[in-house]
């Protein structure tokens, strides 16, 4: 007997990712052919995920494999821009027009079409773009905000091509847009599971689209109806936070090193995230305090500095030297942990979330550390909002107030008296069965 027929049959396992909003899937090979296939669940609850898996699975060992789900969502392929230029594209929008703004002759796009429009709203949005660490200035935008607009619009054109033709949106125009063409997109974003904010942000993208085509270079374009009185349908609700357990903090705490341990109790004790944590540097913290300004909003940021933080912090000094001045956080070759879309963090935290096991499958993101803390944090005896604010790093809301100012849950109460007593103490110990923390 060969070795390719002892070896045994490997059992597709059930997943989950967020990658393009995919949910819960399935990876095998096609028996017939041996060519790598997903199978998707959606974005579901895990327990009807795990019910159609084991239909799924139970086909599929008796050689009666479904065929994969068609993905309904609205394409993420490039959008065929029919006879334009190779040269000419979505991503290269300063090429379609002169500085007239007339697109050149030949070129197969209509002057003041939906693709000539919708390049001078990109070439609009990359002026906006400020550099990584720049701190935010009014009106600018996050590199990654460009590419996710790009992104959109670019849904929603390939959306318009599928429904008018290959190249129709280099010919169509502003009046040729009907709304039920954006209530089918609507419809299309909705039904591919995406979130309600998901599908907000994908609509405000056309909406910024049909209100950049009354520029005097697009020839003043009005809507021919009213933009408001569409048929709105909205996304998947946001989910509800969800904090780790005192268990998974523990577990979390027990695999990590002096570092690891520094990085978590920042994110709990003053609120870092990702990017937070990737800008500080030696000598803007020690025992008494911090003070940093948040790149991200350009907000100060200052307070005192929670015994556990420091106590990890200066363990971490004390094996890895830093100058003053230097980034706290780097990695071997002396780049930010988070730059431009390398993010060490993200990467180690779901490496670790890995190694739970089953604890680390309801475990969130690093980012649900910070939500730990400020829920915590809001629930002190006499918390403001300008307090909050600070705190956090951004403007506050009567929203936020709602989300961390309040008394906390049942659920989370433990790991809540949790960390503020080890925050204060600078020692863990173990959580009393019966606790009582202060709304």
């Amino acid at each position: 007997m060969t070795a390719l027929k002892r070896r045994k049959k490997r059992i597709p396992r059930l997943s989950f990712t967020k990658y393009r909003d995919i949910g819960w899937y399935v990876s095998y090979r096609e028996p017939s052919t041996g060519q790598p296939r997903k199978h998707r669940f959606g974005l579901v609850p895990r327990e009807q995920a795990e019910i159609a898996y084991h239909g799924w699975i139970a086909d599929h060992l008796q050689g009666k494999t479904p065929p994969p789900v068609k993905d309904e969502r609205p394409s993420r392929r490039k959008v065929d821009f029919g006879v334009m230029p190779e040269a000419v594209t979505l991503a290269q929008p300063g090429a379609m027009a002169g500085q007239s703004g007339q697109v050149s002759a030949g070129s197969g796009v209509a002057s003041g079409s939906l693709v000539h429009v919708a390049s001078g709203l990109l070439k609009h949005e990359e002026a906006r773009v400020r550099k990584f660490g720049e701190a935010r200035r009014q009106g600018s935008i996050h590199p990654e905000v460009l590419a996710q607009r790009k992104q959109f619009l670019t849904d929603f054109l390939e959306f318009l091509n599928s429904r008018n033709g290959r190249g129709a949106v280099g010919r169509m125009k502003l009046g040729d847009l009907t709304m039920a063409d954006v209530e089918e997109y609507n419809r299309a974003t909705v039904k591919g599971g995406y979130s309600n904010d998901g599908v907000i942000k994908r609509l405000q993208v056309v909406k910024n689209l049909i209100d950049r085509a009354g520029r005097p270079e697009f020839g003043g374009q009005v809507l021919a109806w009213n933009w408001d009185s569409r048929d709105m349908l909205h996304g998947v609700p946001t989910k509800p936070r969800t904090l780790p357990t005192v268990n998974q903090l523990t577990l979390v705490l027990n695999q990590c090193s002096s570092r690891e341990k520094a990085l978590v109790w920042m994110a709990v004790g003053l609120g870092f995230g990702q990017n937070d944590l990737a800008t500080i540097r030696v000598g803007q913290i020690d025992e008494k305090s911090y003070d940093l300004r948040r790149g991200k909003t350009g907000i100060e940021r200052y307070g005192e500095t929670p015994p556990m933080v420091w106590k990890w912090v200066k363990q971490y000094l004390k094996e890895n030297k830093r100058g003053n001045g230097e980034l706290l956080f780097a990695t071997r070759k002396g780049m930010p942990i988070v730059h431009e879309k390398a993010d060490s963090i993200q990467l180690w935290w779901y490496s670790l979330r890995k190694s739970l096991g089953d604890e680390g499958e309801t475990l969130g993101g690093f980012y649900t550390l910070r939500h730990l803390g400020a829920t915590e944090y809001g629930s002190r005896f006499g918390c403001s909002i300008s307090e909050i604010k600070r705190w956090l790093g951004h403007g506050a809301s009567s929203q936020m107030a709602d989300v961390y100012m309040r008394p906390v849950s049942p659920e989370n109460r433990e790991v809540v008296e949790y960390v503020r007593e080890g925050l204060a103490t600078g020692k863990l110990t173990t959580p009393k069965k019966k606790s009582e923390v202060r709304g």
